[in-house]
């Protein structure tokens, strides 16, 4: 009789065995394919096996919809796609991202400093001033006089001269916004016109807390005037930084970089990319670069997180490590960056 026995539970868990393994099956339908990479405006079309009577949804409309297994991109991001019926599902996971600095889904202006009026706004910015080449050999003392910066006709305006200044031979100036605007996260731009100049070295760019280049930098743009084409995006931090020689850097050669107006922006992107950070630069749209984090990053190669804001710099350096070499004949005819507008976007959250 207990042969019997242990027979028949035998036969019972070999039956429910079966049975769960087929309830497995039923229970999850293949979607195809199960991850896909998709730009912003693009449509993909998804396959349910099996397909009779299912559903689709999206994890977030906001990012992309669905409809009879055709995904819509709409923003950036990740989402996730589901094909399901009443007792059986399958999912696609979707990264999107976007081409051109143009962000095709809803940014909302969170900053604008227009330079309007007369006087440089002071709620907004700080004045910085001194000589001792600034960590990079420079050559010019940054003073607060009218003859190097001012507000005029809506523009920023700041001059490089030609003039000995206390232990200096030129004068400039260079302002930030730190502790009155910084930012995690978003989309910075400025309109900008560079001089022309050899040893002119004009930046936009972003710098957080703390010591460099633990803090992290965004150099959103600089431009050389002894290499008139060259629009230059970098990164540094603490792993990887110019010291070091290894940090991150992308350029644009662009015909009429220099006494024309552009709009230089960098894209500070969350979980832009397989869960990864990234920041992405861009000149009048064209994109010149991409850096993303990793999966494992830390502060010390990505500082870059919601918890460690950075504030807004903008400066006209003259020689030093990266300007070069300064011709005085510029200085024949004024050497000036303007600058007509600073503006910080950021996602709306739904």
């Amino acid at each position: 009789m207990r042969k019997y026995t242990v027979f028949f539970f035998a036969l019972l868990a070999l039956c429910f065995h079966s049975c769960k393994e087929k309830n497995a099956v039923q229970s999850t339908i293949q979607v195809s394919p199960n991850m896909a990479f998709m730009t912003v405006g693009e449509i993909l079309q998804l396959t349910a096996k099996p397909s009779a009577g299912v559903q689709w949804s999206s994890s977030d409309t906001a990012v992309a919809k669905v409809a009879g297994g055709f995904v819509e991109a709409i923003n950036d991001g990740h989402v996730v796609i589901t094909a399901s019926t009443k007792d059986a599902s399958g999912t696609a996971d979707i990264y999107i991202t976007q081409e051109g600095g143009e962000y095709q889904g809803e940014y909302e202006l969170v900053w604008a400093e227009e330079f309007d009026g007369t006087t440089l706004n002071s709620e907004y910015w700080n004045i910085e001033q001194g000589g001792g080449g600034w960590g990079n050999q420079e050559k010019q003392y940054y003073t607060d006089r009218a003859e190097n910066i001012r507000v005029k006709n809506g523009c920023l305006e700041i001059e490089a001269r030609k003039e000995q200044y206390g232990n200096n031979e030129y004068t400039s100036a260079r302002i930030n916004t730190k502790k009155k605007k910084d930012f995690a996260y978003g989309k910075f731009e400025a309109r900008i016109k560079f001089p022309k100049g050899g040893g002119t070295w004009p930046a936009f760019w972003m710098l957080g807390y703390g010591s460099w280049p633990t803090c992290g930098e965004i150099d959103i743009v600089e431009h050389v005037g002894n290499n008139p084409y060259m629009a230059s995006h970098a990164v540094h931090t603490r792993q990887k930084n110019g010291t070091k020689g290894n940090n991150w850097s992308s350029r644009q050669n662009m015909a009429n970089m220099e006494e024309e107006w552009h709009v230089f922006g960098v894209e500070w992107l969350k979980t832009y990319l397989l869960g990864c950070d990234a920041l992405r630069f861009y000149v009048d749209d064209q994109v010149g670069g991409v850096v993303y984090s990793s999966q494992n990053s830390t502060f010390e190669d990505w500082p870059f997180t919601q918890d460690r804001p950075e504030f807004i710099i903008l400066n006209l350096a003259l020689g030093g490590t990266m300007g070069g070499a300064i011709n005085d004949n510029a200085f024949n005819n004024p050497v000036i960056m303007y600058v007509d507008w600073v503006h910080v976007y950021q996602k709306v959250m739904k």
